[in-house]
């Protein structure tokens, strides 16, 4: 191949690059590096020897490509959902892919209070929680801001914004709740930013029902943001 036709397989290469640096999707994104650095790595072989330390690294860009493509692939691969949880992914965590969600709910440990304190006003909650039935008063200064029950979260914001609550959480009788604790979000956070991106979206979507409620109930403008719960 003359060196002319050789320079346009570099322009491709840096090219399908580009494409790549454009795509929102990681797994796109990583598919499209696997054929660029695959292109460069084919212009670095028809170069000639004095090129092979191109192609070994580029083969090497391949293979970690390839590698995150294939564990992308298995992620997203269609999972059933157990019944018990279909209801409550589709419900509030839509915005996760149905593994994701069960990777996220595997995390949480399931637990059960009765007429206890949840949340204490003042403090940095350890976890953050999750109501599956029951219902719980929010409080702050010992006067009641609302009330909700299951599908809520409680805890959001202090663990969101790393500020004391603004509020107490009550249960008003029984409560079964999925609490998953700060140093686990920490975790998760760091090692998975685009999944803790969706989990801020979910809880977004949450506060936003919480403060429309608590205008319902009469809560008032002021009142409304510590309506979530513990809004830092």
């Amino acid at each position: 191949m003359s060196h002319q036709y050789a320079l346009y397989l570099v322009h491709f290469g840096y090219l399908l690059q580009l494409f790549a640096l454009l795509a929102r999707d990681v797994l796109w994104l990583r598919g499209i590096l696997v054929a660029a650095q695959s292109v460069l790595a084919a212009y670095a072989w028809l170069r000639g020897p004095e090129f092979l330390p191109y192609v070994y690294w580029n083969a090497l860009f391949v293979l970690i490509n390839l590698y995150w493509v294939a564990r992308l692939l298995r992620e997203r691969a269609a999972v059933k959902l157990p019944e018990e949880l279909r209801s409550t992914w589709e419900k509030h965590f839509a915005a996760l892919l149905p593994a994701e969600f069960l990777r996220l709910w595997r995390e949480g440990q399931r637990g059960a209070v009765t007429d206890a304190q949840i949340v204490r006003e003042g403090t940095l909650p350890g976890a953050l929680y999750f109501l599956l039935s029951g219902e719980v008063a929010v409080r702050s200064r010992g006067h009641e801001v609302t009330h909700f029950g299951p599908g809520h979260f409680v805890a959001e914001m202090s663990l969101l914004t790393g500020e004391r609550t603004t509020a107490d959480v009550h249960a008003l009788g029984p409560v079964e709740y999925m609490a998953w604790p700060a140093p686990t979000l920490a975790r998760l956070r760091t090692r998975n930013p685009m999944l803790w991106s969706k989990i801020q979206s979910v809880i977004g979507h949450d506060l936003v029902e919480k403060i429309r409620r608590a205008g319902l109930q009469g809560a008032g403008g002021g009142s409304a943001a510590p309506a979530g719960s513990s809004a830092g």
